[in-house]
């Protein structure tokens, strides 16, 4: 059967380990027959900032990981507008996140290529990569050689395992500058055609090699409280967030303090210590938020009133109940925001901390989030 996938002219994708890997495997099967194919990086909440008017004229355009934002369904709906009214077409959803999500804004999946998966359902597919192989499968497309290693690295990426090939090289080569997409669009476009990497990504890698070592350091240094309760220390270190917690819960953490440096510019970061300090005037409400797809902590401060805002700007990711990090953060502004430098504390007085949950198993009689800081902070 033909590839109607390499009619595809442009890719906009979630930079996750999923979304990188598929990326580079569209690329692949899209050859040399689509011509020069844009990509660009996004994330649900941030796809307000893309200017379709800035492509190139009448792109046949991918969406690849990107899930409805659930937060803002008409956000989602105002870019799929504005894509369309710039001449655009949009002709294939390869996500995995929710089909329901996904016909409450389109109305329709006519036309397109791929259509959204729900994870959920049943043996629905866990990644986008997952949603390109099993539609290769339908279409009778062969899958062989680097699109399927790449489509496995993007499935098992998005399962957190990164001991693939690509999975492992992706992974290692962002994480040192999360932020940076270039480097995102460097790496798809050279696994598209490569399977090993060139310099200037084994340099990337060698500045992520230098954070594992910061983590053997933190690691090393960590101080048993008891009752499955660490306290580790990375002021000054730089770290990735996600290995770092996971290597700590699985040699034996339940809780997790962690003391270290953040820069945060929102005002109202400098009032968490009221949080741990048992709930104080300051906080309005601190709850366990069991979400739709997730489960984490909703805090909200007198004066603040954006809903769902968490602590210390904590995004909320999937988790079990009650087993936390305690992040003791030195809340610090960016240079050139209301006058500080960067690395100027907002307040010299007191640590500033940040609640929020990760991946875990239950304490046992500490449902209160409340009951459950106090618990904590008296260890510490």
């Amino acid at each position: 059967m033909k590839n109607s996938l390499a009619t595809v002219n442009q890719i906009i994708s979630v930079g996750s380990v999923d979304g990188v890997c598929t990326s580079a495997a569209l690329l692949r099967l899209i050859g040399a027959e689509g011509g020069e194919v844009g990509l660009q990086f996004t994330q649900a909440f941030t796809v307000d900032k893309i200017d379709p008017e800035a492509w190139l004229p009448g792109r046949r355009v991918a969406f690849v990981d990107l899930a409805v934002n659930n937060h803002d369904p008409e956000m989602t709906r105002g870019f799929i507008a504005r894509l369309r009214e710039a001449g655009h077409t949009l002709v294939a959803v390869i996500d995995e996140h929710s089909r329901e999500d996904w016909i409450g804004v389109l109305g329709t999946f006519e036309g397109l290529i791929v259509e959204p998966r729900s994870q959920n359902a049943g043996d629905g597919p866990k990644s986008s990569g997952a949603v390109v192989l099993r539609w290769m499968g339908d279409a009778s497309i062969p899958i062989y050689g680097e699109v399927q290693d790449l489509l496995f690295a993007a499935d098992a990426g998005d399962r957190m395992d990164f001991t693939t090939h690509f999975g492992g090289l992706v992974n290692q080569a962002v994480k040192s500058a999360i932020a940076d997409d270039t480097r995102r669009v460097y790496l798809a476009r050279h696994f598209a055609e490569h399977r090993e990497p060139d310099d200037k990504i084994r340099g990337w890698i060698g500045e992520y090699e230098v954070i594992l070592q910061n983590h053997d350091t933190i690691v090393a240094g960590q101080i048993d409280l008891g009752d499955g309760i660490v306290r580790v220390t990375a002021t000054g270190l730089s770290v990735d967030m996600t290995t770092l917690m996971g290597r700590l819960y699985k040699e034996g953490a339940r809780v997790v303090v962690l003391e270290g440096e953040a820069f945060n510019k929102k005002p109202w970061a400098q009032d968490l210590a009221g949080l741990v300090r048992g709930g104080g005037s300051k906080v309005r409400s601190a709850h366990a938020d069991q979400g739709r797809r997730a489960h984490g902590v909703g805090v909200r401060l007198q004066g603040e009133h954006r809903p769902g805002a968490r602590a210390g700007g904590a995004r909320r990711r999937p988790c079990g109940s009650h087993q936390v990090t305690l992040a003791r953060v030195t809340a610090r502004r960016r240079r050139g925001y209301g006058g500080h430098g960067k690395g100027t504390p907002l307040s010299p007085h007191a640590p500033h901390y940040a609640l929020h949950e990760l991946r875990g198993v239950n304490i046992p009689g500490r449902t209160g989030l409340h009951n459950l800081a106090s618990w904590i902070h008296s260890r510490t």
